[in-house]
């Protein structure tokens, strides 16, 4: 989930501009599990509770596609690399109680409220809990490589007249899908194509070079490739600027050369540009799951 939030802060943080400045990049990101995810073949064994069942389906389903070699029944668990297992339980609670809303209580020939009064009415609350553990087993050594409670609560209510948007049966379902889901985010790797906007801030550039600066921005709408030679091009005359670093950082970091792209988001945080400590654990990120497709090729050929 940090992945995620990381990238949704860059990106976010600028939402509210409008025909922003930006480059695109496209990267791989590690599985927040990184050892989890280098195992070649996993079975999905039985899990315990009364919907242990569904949730096993559901995280069969939601690993389809990876990178992982599904195994099932006796022969898969015997010799699948790893096992998935665990446990979930669902327990839904309804109650009663009344609390006073405003209502009109008078009204007149054409339907106009002449008088509101505070009526007190009858009312439900209901409220699911949903407590799954999924652990994951290399098979080889027993090691437990993964080990997360995935918790789940809804809380509702709703009164005479009214009733829930969703019965129990549908929120227990969504939600054993959204806990397969959060396990396919922690073991398999992302690839993600995203947009970081450029800085734009000039401050400390002789006038000559800020409009150098803000020309290159500008190009970046229509070629991005050629801002990034016209940043190159300005290192000379504004080397330490904050703004030229973050830039060239990006560019960096769009050619996949993200060794460099670190380099550069540090000097650009150390030169005052806050974006670069973003930069760093993006670029760092990318770098891992570089090394973690690498390693997950040679294991394959090995």
């Amino acid at each position: 989930m940090k992945r995620k939030a990381l990238l949704v802060a860059s990106v976010l943080a600028w939402a509210g501009v409008a025909q922003a400045e930006v480059l695109e990049i496209t990267g791989e990101f590690p599985a927040n599990n990184r050892e989890a995810s280098f195992l070649e073949s996993v079975s999905v064994d039985r899990f315990g509770g009364s919907d242990g069942s569904a949730l096993q389906i559901a995280i069969e389903r939601a690993l389809g596609g990876s990178q992982f070699e599904l195994l099932g029944g006796r022969a898969g668990r015997d010799t699948a690399e790893g096992s998935i297992s665990g446990s979930i339980s669902s327990g839904v609670d309804e109650s009663n109680f009344r609390r006073k809303e405003k209502q009109c209580v008078s009204k007149d020939d054409k339907g106009k409220c002449l008088k509101e009064e505070q009526v007190e009415v009858s009312c439900k609350r209901r409220i699911i809990d949903i407590k799954a553990d999924i652990r994951i087993v290399r098979n080889t050594d027993g090691r437990i490589l993964y080990s997360q409670p995935k918790p789940f609560r809804e809380e509702v209510e709703w009164c005479r007249g009214g009733s829930p948007a969703r019965t129990a049966e549908d929120v227990i379902e969504s939600a054993i899908g959204d806990i397969a889901g959060s396990l396919r985010g922690d073991l398999v790797p992302h690839v993600d194509t995203y947009k970081i906007r450029v800085r734009e801030n000039t401050k400390g550039l002789s006038k000559e070079s800020a409009n150098r600066f803000k020309e290159m921005v500008k190009l970046t709408k229509r070629d991005a490739r050629g801002a990034c030679a016209g940043w190159e091009s300005m290192q000379a005359e504004a080397a330490s600027h904050p703004s030229l670093l973050f830039n060239l950082g990006l560019c960096a970091e769009q050619r996949g050369e993200f060794e460099k792209a670190v380099a550069l988001y540090q000097d650009a945080a150390r030169a005052g540009a806050n974006e670069g400590r973003e930069g760093v654990e993006r670029a760092t990120r990318l770098i891992a799951g570089r090394e973690d497709a690498q390693e997950r090729a040679k294991r394959r050929r090995g």
